[in-house]
């Protein structure tokens, strides 16, 4: 995305920022975590599923940001609604919708084996974004909540800010940590006395 220039910083002061304000820019949209890939898949793959639909990456980019959803990936779902796909796309929301309109499984298998271009005719368009919509729900509430208990995030990195020291990297200090904890590198040794430093010269 950087290399397209598409990235935060590059959208900051653009139409685009001026035109959604800070929503744009917040983080959800652009970092893939646990919860903005889920919320992206849950309102992605829907749109997804919806026959001869234009404008697919539009509807699920507004979509995304309504819910601060991963956009690259609200948008990478939509390219597996294509022609190449069709052939499986359409007898499966048509095989749904008639099955939950209370048709036969077995005469609705035959009657898509044997006669496909029955799915493009008028007759089939009730079936059809039938089955779309509860493919979409189904598939879409499973796969949030499959990403929501097995994606792992990145342990965040503690930076200097988080610590409550004000020492530099590679410096020791010699003072204690304000919480008591153990100061992360080594204070310094004690400096001998001058009886000390005596004794040991004579």
């Amino acid at each position: 995305m950087h290399r397209g220039r598409l990235s935060r910083s590059r959208l900051r002061g653009t139409f685009l920022h001026n035109w959604l304000g800070d929503k744009i820019l917040d983080k959800s949209l652009w970092i893939p975590t646990r919860g903005s890939v889920a919320r992206a898949w849950l309102v992605g793959w829907p749109i997804t599923v919806i026959p001869f639909l234009p404008g697919q990456s539009v509807f699920a980019c507004i979509a995304a940001l309504c819910v601060r959803g991963n956009l690259l990936l609200a948008i990478a779902l939509q390219f597996l609604s294509t022609p190449l796909t069709a052939p499986v796309h359409l007898p499966a929301c048509y095989f749904i919708g008639e099955v939950v309109r209370g048709a036969s499984p077995k005469a609705v298998w035959r009657e898509v084996r044997s006669k496909p271009a029955h799915l493009l005719t008028g007759h089939a368009v009730t079936s059809l974004y039938l089955g779309a919509a509860v493919l979409g729900i189904v598939v879409g509430a499973a796969g949030y909540a499959i990403l929501q208990s097995t994606w792992k995030d990145k342990p965040r990195v503690r930076r200097r800010s988080d610590t409550g020291t004000d020492f530099l990297l590679g410096e020791s200090d010699s003072r204690p940590p304000l919480d008591g904890s153990t100061p992360p590198f080594p204070a310094k040794p004690p400096v001998p006395k001058h009886s000390e430093t005596v004794r040991k010269a004579s």
